[in-house]
């Protein structure tokens, strides 16, 4: 989880229609360890208990449809803390995705089973990748996957980015514990509610048990951004100007 004030980044939670090739995919080829299946949920951790989580939901086709133009979600990047374990992914895989050199080792970035383009990598910089076809890595015969995993930031296509920025800037101030971008676009269902697509559903944070989300409803409630609070003031839940659910839980 990445941590900043209040806050902390818990996961993300991703709409997609078969959940078991979306299982094959993040474990295969990101490397991550399927944590526990539960009804629709599938949720993924890391190899060494560091408290890693990203979550996906599946969502039947006679429930649910591929969007139409782009997606909510442009890029999510994935941070590891050792590059080593990048390359072995890349050598095991059948399908080559691309690669980055960089000073501590490569980069890989691929494309999910829901079109969602992904980066994962182990640097301080990203400034300067460059593409190389092939890169000379050995295999590690007891590779597992990842001994950790971060979602380090998320680029989201809005439809207008001065708005998008205006939501999270008032809601975290300067303690929004993940880097998001906005890249301005166009398409029908980059408002559509989050239960109609195979998409960015939600973004979870987790707040301290003393923390007052009481105080933070009635905020929210006089701002004019409407907000659910359960009867326990222990989930706080709205939607952004895109419709992906914002949730604070304890």
């Amino acid at each position: 989880m990445t941590q900043s004030g209040n806050f902390k980044f818990h996961t993300p939670i991703f709409r997609v229609n078969n959940r078991q090739e979306n299982i094959d995919f993040y474990q295969n080829t990101l490397g991550f360890k399927l944590l526990t299946e539960e009804n629709a949920l599938a949720v993924f951790t890391d190899w060494t208990d560091r408290n890693s989580l990203f979550v996906i939901e599946e969502s039947p086709a006679y429930r649910c449809r591929a969007v139409e133009g782009p997606k909510k979600i442009n890029k999510v990047v994935i941070k590891v803390s050792n590059p080593l374990e990048i390359e072995y992914l890349w050598r095991v895989m059948i399908t080559k995705p691309r690669l980055f050199p960089r000073g501590k080792g490569v980069c890989l970035e691929t494309i999910s089973p829901e079109n969602g383009l992904i980066l994962m990598h182990a640097e301080d910089d990203l400034s300067t990748l460059k593409t190389v076809e092939y890169a000379d890595v050995e295999e590690k015969e007891d590779f597992k996957g990842v001994s950790d995993f971060t979602v380090e930031s998320l680029t989201l296509n809005v439809v207008d980015t001065a708005q998008a920025a205006f939501f999270y800037d008032n809601l975290f101030g300067e303690e929004l514990p993940l880097s998001i971008h906005f890249e301005k676009a166009e398409g029908p269902d980059l408002q559509v509610s989050p239960d109609q697509t195979w998409d960015l559903e939600i973004l979870e944070f987790k707040v301290a048990e003393d923390y007052d989300l009481v105080a933070l409803h009635d905020k929210l409630e006089k701002e004019q951004f409407s907000s659910y609070l359960d009867s326990k003031g222990n989930l706080l839940a709205l939607t952004d100007m895109s419709n992906i659910e914002v949730w604070f839980t304890k």
